[in-house]
């Protein structure tokens, strides 16, 4: 058998075999990632050796989802191994925006009352890009308007914001 007639059937084999060998690794890993992952070294594994496994009598659905489940525990068995560290050494998360957390939280309680100022508009993409940590692209595609609408949201609300800031400043110190 050619090698582009192997390729050609081992790619059939992965089309047929795919979703049933995800949900397989999902119900025995318990983790999407980990599921993935196990899937995903089955096949490059298969394939190394699919002249040879494809020859063999049996079913080749069948080894694959033995291969499957001992991909999982074998996966299991090497994150038991990871050293773990205490979460009071782990640093200071940052949100998407790049503000530690702390700080993050802090803003995010002062800044309401301002967002609650804003425009319908305004006020929703900001909401869902600053606050809710979206990204633009995915803001976008939720309320299904254009990417560069929402940055003009985004920059309209920062300059509310910013005159609202400068308002409730002179407030304070008159």
């Amino acid at each position: 058998m050619s090698e582009a007639a192997l390729g050609a059937d081992f790619e059939s084999f992965v089309l047929e075999t795919f979703e049933a060998f995800s949900r397989l690794a999902r119900a025995e890993a318990g983790d999407l990632h980990s599921a993935q992952d196990a899937v995903q070294d089955v096949y490059l594994n298969m394939y190394r050796r699919w002249e040879k496994i494809s020859a063999q009598q049996g079913s080749l659905t069948g080894y694959g989802r033995t291969a499957v489940k001992r991909a999982v525990i074998d996966q299991f068995r090497r994150n038991k191994r990871m050293v773990t560290v205490p979460v009071h050494e782990l640093p200071e998360s940052e949100s998407g925006i790049g503000i530690p957390e702390a700080a993050y939280e802090m803003i995010k309680e002062g800044i309401d009352e301002l967002v609650a100022r804003l425009p319908a508009k305004q006020r929703e993409v900001i909401t869902l890009c600053v606050l809710g940590d979206l990204s633009p692209a995915v803001v976008a595609q939720r309320l299904q308007i254009k990417e560069e609408s929402v940055k003009r949201y985004i920059k309209a609300a920062a300059n509310n914001l910013k005159k609202s800031i400068d308002e409730y400043s002179e407030e304070v110190t008159a």
